[in-house]
């Protein structure tokens, strides 16, 4: 089996370790609002917009559309310390909006912005200690009304946290986690990660997992995956690695490669779990990571990685 190891890879050191006036914003879902697929957030879309293809979002052309990041981050609190006006403007920024706003119960704030070619970005963060959410408007054409309709719908929006949502809209793939204690939790990027219960939050050295799907372009054998993913994890600290149980198979009909990678991160004996498998070009990444109760944890990765299914090519 041979698998494209891109750099997209380094995203596997995740597993590793104002003004003062004040916007209130709809707390629940009027009948006109639209749920962004994969998310807890509605908004109403505007004329000329619609859901968008390709990503969380809503979309006029490829120069304005709207992203959802749910979650953002795991914390409100502490993501909202780098949402600053001088921030903004120390990254070349004309902010001409900057305002403390509510999404429903949850604090938030706003920022309209511009770069010095004119180009818009509008920022909505909220939420509170458990969860903070980001809807990013980018808009590039000098239009007023195209840019009062972005910004309209960035700040229509709604949040119902007890939505449940479908996190692979948007991907060639899927995964069952209704068998093992490792649930979805977020999406870091390209990556997906899986913690204990899908919590937000992880205690220190909690074990959990990503899954990074990357396309092939060049191909590597086993033996070089082997050595470049030995090389990423030693950067990330790991010493005396060892690799067990590695071996070519089938997951679901799919080509695989798996293996146990065991060695010390900060002194403690630690596993990294990784599959690979592809089909017609792309793939998937899957790696778990532990560091105590190793046999319990490595049957819970397996639970979920054995679950994985591609798309059929014209359903994403």
């Amino acid at each position: 089996m041979k698998y494209l190891l891109p750099s997209i890879l380094v995203l596997t050191s995740i597993t590793v370790n104002a003004q003062n006036n004040s916007d209130s914003i709809s707390a629940k879902p009027a009948d006109q609002h639209v749920t962004v697929p994969g998310t807890h957030v509605s908004m109403i879309i505007p004329q000329g917009f619609k859901l968008a293809k390709d990503f969380v979002g809503l979309e006029k052309d490829d120069k304005t559309f709207i992203e959802v990041f749910d979650p953002y981050e795991s914390d409100y609190t502490k993501s909202v310390t780098y949402f600053t006006r001088p921030i903004f403007e120390g990254k070349g920024m004309d902010v001409f909006t900057f305002k403390a706003a509510k999404v429903g119960t949850y604090p938030a704030k706003y920022a309209g912005m511009k770069n010095s070619a004119g180009y818009g970005k509008y920022e909505l963060l909220f939420g509170d200690t458990t969860f903070s959410a980001m809807v990013l408007g980018h808009c590039s054409v000098n239009d007023v009304e195209t840019s009062k309709a972005l910004e309209g719908a960035i700040m229509s929006a709604s949040y119902d946290k007890n939505k449940k949502i479908d996190p692979y809209i948007h991907t060639y793939f899927t995964v069952n986690d209704s068998t093992t204690m490792f649930k979805f939790s977020r999406r870091n990027d390209d990556a997906f990660r899986y913690t204990v219960n899908g919590n937000l939050k992880i205690a220190a050295e909690e074990a959990s997992m990503t899954i990074t799907p990357f396309t092939m372009e060049n191909a590597l054998s086993d033996k070089e995956i082997k050595k470049t993913m030995e090389g990423i994890y030693k950067k990330q600290g790991m010493s005396g690695i060892k690799v067990k149980n590695e071996s070519d198979n089938k997951v679901n009909g799919y080509d695989a490669y798996e293996s146990e990678v065991y060695g010390k991160i900060n002194g403690k004996e630690t596993l990294i779990y990784q599959l690979t498998v592809s089909k017609d070009g792309k793939a998937l990444l899957i790696t778990g990571i532990s560091s105590a109760d190793l046999d319990k944890n490595l049957a819970e990765f397996k639970k979920l990685a054995y679950t994985v299914n591609f798309k059929p090519a014209d359903s994403k």
